[in-house]
């Protein structure tokens, strides 16, 4: 194969790959098979790395990205830090926070604390105003419509719901308010991190509000007292809360602020800000919302 046709061959494969690239993946889908053949993809790969712009970057142990050298300039100056999107929250937290265009809201939930209570009264309260889509994993159709039929949810409904279970950045769209119930990353809670990042770079104007799962309770002796103490992050710690222009978490009947990132006023500071709730007997709404002034979560 002529060595000009080789380099056309690789520059075409490189433009239909992403992310990270190993040379045994070029070998098997280029049929690359000779030590001569391999030889020379190793000097084409080097010259695509080391020419000026580079085309790829070396990762190491046979290993390679194309590189992304993408930097939009972003008009802040033009920007008005009032234009914030309207959305309405539950316990009212659109009262104390602001949501900008391309936010991620975080809504971390123990096992039945109503999680997906809060997710689908928050659809209810903006469905009219926004275009909203539901992605579910954690129902089916059934006990869907159980949970929200008595929300009053008109017929046809004006959301969107969809089924899909990981890598949501693939499907959510940029301009849309995206609810997420749930992201769930099994046991590999280190991509939870990985997963939210994806979605805060798919978005343009829209905003994702996005359920996860707290771990339990964890028992503790305090004084020969055994206490109960609950972590305020989802799976995955730190990471899941990095994107997250409000984090919410629930748990024991309690709803804490745990970020806010940006108040709606400067004087007043709503982070761990925490309420008491109870539920309807259908499950379908809160009742009894109560400012708490007590310890801690």
């Amino acid at each position: 194969m002529p060595k000009r046709l080789e380099l056309g061959v690789v520059k075409e494969w490189l433009a239909l790959t992403e992310g990270v690239f190993e040379v045994r993946q070029m070998w098997a889908e280029l049929g690359i098979v000779s030590s001569e053949g391999k030889n020379h993809l190793r000097v084409i790969l080097y010259r695509l790395e080391h020419q000026e712009p580079p085309v790829i970057v070396n990762l190491g142990y046979g290993k390679y990205r194309k590189l992304d050298n993408e930097a939009p300039e972003i008009s802040w100056q033009t920007a008005n830090p009032e234009r914030i999107v309207p959305l309405k929250f539950p316990f009212g937290e659109h009262e104390l926070c602001r949501i900008y265009p391309k936010s991620i809201v975080i809504v971390a939930g123990s096992i039945n604390a109503g999680k997906t209570c809060y997710l689908y009264n928050f659809i209810a309260l903006n469905m009219l105003n926004f275009q909203v889509d539901l992605y579910n994993s954690e129902t089916g159709p059934e006990q869907m419509n159980e949970r929200l039929t008595p929300l009053n949810i008109p017929n046809p409904a004006p959301f969107m719901v969809y089924e899909r279970y990981d890598h949501f950045a693939d499907v959510i769209k940029p301009d849309a308010i995206s609810v997420i119930d749930y992201l769930d990353i099994n046991s590999e809670f280190y991509l939870v991190g990985a997963e939210i990042d994806a979605i805060f770079r798919k978005l343009k104007t829209g905003v994702a509000v996005i359920g996860l799962q707290k771990p339990p309770p964890t028992p503790v002796m305090v004084r020969g007292v055994r206490k109960l103490i609950d972590r305020d992050l989802a799976y995955g710690g730190g990471v899941t809360a990095k994107r997250a222009a409000l984090y919410i978490t629930m748990s024991s009947n309690r709803l804490k602020l745990y970020k806010v990132k940006t108040p709606m006023k400067k004087t007043v500071n709503p982070t761990n800000m925490t309420w008491t709730y109870s539920f309807t007997d259908d499950g379908a709404y809160f009742t009894n919302i109560q400012q708490y002034y007590g310890e801690d979560m």
